[in-house]
């Protein structure tokens, strides 16, 4: 399992600011550290430089004593030259190593052994006369705790000193001595203490300075821009499109801001497309859904009204001869009745039973006509007929009926060629049929005006004649079925429900199509669809459009 990031991983601003200011750091330490180093150099050579003058100093302020052997007035002027600050020794040595002036009194007449490390820092052996030779150096030492400073200087006989008798002449002695200066590095180890600690203190505090700087200019420069571009990208991931980024300026983050925005302006365009088209693919499903129900309705009832028609046709070829029978020995016994010579009385009752035999006979030849036109349909000769001739005829023919039951009656005809190639008996009937159906649908109604309503229209292929009432409407539970055989709207005293079963079988005779819309209370609409030309011109009828001979 990986361990879970840390802030100094998952923060920018840190892991830019941590390595700058530790760098930051380093080099202003090892900037100090030059420095001090530096500084205690130059301290170090101002030191040597001032032990220097000193120890000339001193070799000017004892020459002429020393020069004129006043040895008293040397040793006093030691004394006090001892008694500055900063002196810790002054000495001056004689040939065998004695001490024979000094600062301090307690060290005079102290002889230094010439194998002493004071001394052997000075002395090197002679090249020709084995003789220790003095040379004057300086030296570093350690006295109260502190580094010092030491100069040992020879004193060279002088030829004016050789009238003296303190000494021989420099030819037999060119060396008289050593002069020992020492001085304490005190002020000095404080002066860099004190410089090492506000050097220390200047370096953090620029240390800390630098690092505020670069935290200020991380965080406007970076963290910012870049907190930005993180609070976007969420709220583009919680599906805010509309987001966009405001970084100022010319810096990569600007331009990187910029892309940003210009991304999620191609993106919310890209889904307000995809929006789009998705509405529209809906939009599209839900009609090519809608239109394969009404396509499977329509399957649905060729199929019925098809079997129905199988149905009828068997059943009215097998009524039709009995009842061609029945008709025929009902007259055949009236006229026999007439010749019997019975009684008046019982004759009328005989005939009058006879006459309803004929009149019902007669009635059910016509049912199973309709039921052959509906199954077969009628061997018709199509021809070039007009529409509009057709529907005014028939608006004619029932405008007395229009008239009777005051129906108001809208009527537009078919605008530009009015022609279809059609039996123009059997479209008028199947145009009488629904007329009729409507007027009949709205009679007796008081709670709303009765209005009829045809309207036609058409393109080069079709035309579309449509029927519409005001009347009771047709329930939804008997729509589907309302252009099978014996289904009816007008209850079991007034008709068998063959009307719109014809003109089904016309309608589909002639290769069109019928629908029906209605609602109780406000009314039904009947539309139907006609070709204008048959594939074939000649006689057409029955089942599908099958063509038949004449």
């Amino acid at each position: 399992m990986f361990a879970k990031p840390g802030l100094f991983s998952r923060s920018l601003e840190l892991r830019l600011l941590v390595p700058l200011a530790i760098t930051i750091a380093v080099a202003l330490a090892i900037h100090a550290v030059i420095g001090y180093w530096g500084v205690r150099e130059e301290l170090k050579r101002f030191i040597r430089a001032d032990l220097a003058r000193s120890t000339t100093l001193i070799r000017n302020a004892t020459h002429d004593g020393m020069l004129l052997n006043r040895m008293s007035e040397v040793q006093s002027r030691i004394e006090n030259l001892g008694s500055s600050s900063g002196f810790t020794a002054i000495r001056v040595y004689s040939k065998d190593g004695r001490i024979a002036l000094t600062a301090d009194r307690s060290e005079r007449g102290r002889v230094i052994p010439i194998t002493d490390k004071e001394c052997t820092a000075c002395h090197i052996e002679g090249e020709e006369t084995g003789e220790g030779v003095l040379r004057s150096v300086e030296m570093p030492v350690l006295g109260d705790g502190h580094e010092g400073q030491r100069s040992l200087s020879v004193i060279m006989n002088e030829a004016s000193c050789s009238s003296l008798d303190c000494h021989p002449p420099p030819a037999h002695r060119p060396v008289l001595g050593v002069l020992d200066v020492q001085m304490t590095m005190a002020p000095f180890d404080e002066a860099i203490n004190r410089a090492r600690q506000q050097l220390g203190t200047t370096t953090i505090l620029l240390i800390m300075t630098a690092g505020v700087i670069v935290a200020i200019f991380i965080r406007r420069l970076i963290h910012e821009p870049v907190e930005r571009l993180h609070e976007g990208t969420q709220r583009i991931a919680a599906g805010d499109l509309h987001t966009t980024i405001d970084v100022s300026g010319q810096h990569d983050l600007a331009q990187l801001a910029g892309a940003f925005n210009g991304m999620v302006k191609d993106l919310r365009g890209a889904r307000e497309e995809l929006g789009e088209w998705s509405r529209t693919l809906e939009r599209r499903v839900e009609e090519k859904t809608q239109e394969l129900r009404q396509a499977q309705r329509r399957m649905t009832q060729v199929e019925t009204m098809a079997s129905l028609g199988k149905l009828s046709a068997t059943v009215a070829h097998e009524l039709n001869n009995p009842l061609g029978g029945i008709l025929a020995y009902a007259r055949l016994t009236r006229r026999e009745l007439a010749e019997q010579g019975l009684e008046p009385g019982v004759f009328a009752q005989i005939d009058s039973y006879l006459r309803l035999i004929d009149r019902e006979s007669v009635r059910c030849s016509e049912i199973v006509k309709n039921l052959l036109v509906f199954a077969r349909g009628q061997s018709v000769r199509t021809k070039m007929v007009s529409i509009n001739e057709i529907v005014d005829n028939s608006l004619m023919l029932v405008r007395h009926h229009l008239e009777m039951h005051k129906i108001r009656l809208e009527a537009s005809l078919l605008d530009g060629d009015p022609t279809i190639v059609a039996d123009q008996g059997q479209i008028q009937q199947a145009v009488l049929a629904l007329l009729m159906n409507s007027i009949e649908s709205m009679h007796g109604l008081k709670e709303r005006p009765a209005v009829l309503t045809v309207r036609m229209r058409g393109d080069a292929d079709r035309v579309e004649f449509s029927v519409q009432d005001t009347g009771v409407g047709i329930a939804p539970e008997l729509l589907p079925h309302i252009f099978e055989p014996f289904v009816t709207t007008k209850g079991e005293t007034s008709g068998v429900g063959l009307g719109l079963a014809v003109v089904y079988g016309v309608v589909h005779g002639h290769g069109g199509e019928i629908t029906v819309q209605s609602k109780v209370g406000e009314g039904t609409m009947f539309t139907v669809w006609l070709p204008r030309r048959r594939e074939a011109p000649g006689t057409v009828g029955g089942d599908g459009g099958k063509e038949k001979g004449s």
